[in-house]
């Protein structure tokens, strides 16, 4: 089994999908599509502005009966980004989600964009963790 990773750049996603905030909502959409992904941060005039998950675009656009081509997708994002940097422990990842109510962080390197870590991705490196020390316990009997 793996060991419990320790730093939130251990489990990331990279490279930072991102689309500039005066592109439509269906255009993020296809993006995020056709790149897999759960979420998308938004530039304006080249800098981070926001991110916008597909529970924003269900949310905030196909539930309220927007227009996915005349809505803005800076019009829906989820602003001011909260960040980390590429160091911070994975508990510490998960206290900082839980007191902002959020999914998803941007992770920092240098003062850039280095990645996303979401929900799913804490989740996963914690159950490989207690898989780890469960199977330690059962190789001890």
């Amino acid at each position: 089994m793996e060991a419990f990773p320790s730093i939130v750049s251990d489990i990331m996603s990279s490279p930072v999908v991102t689309i500039e905030g005066s592109s439509s909502v269906r255009q993020a959409t296809i993006l995020m599509t056709e790149k897999k992904i759960g979420s998308i941060l938004i530039l304006e005039e080249g800098v981070s502005a926001g991110i916008v998950t597909e529970k924003d675009i269900l949310v905030r656009v196909v539930a309220k009966g927007y227009d996915p081509d005349e809505t803005k997708i800076s019009e829906i994002m989820s602003s001011p980004l909260v960040t980390i940097t590429d160091k911070i422990g994975i508990l510490e990842a998960i206290r900082r989600m839980l007191e902002n109510k959020i999914s998803r962080l941007v992770v920092m390197k240098d003062g850039e964009l280095f990645g996303i870590v979401s929900e799913r991705d804490l989740m996963r490196a914690c159950s490989i963790s207690s898989l780890s020390s469960f199977s330690s316990l059962l190789r001890k009997k």
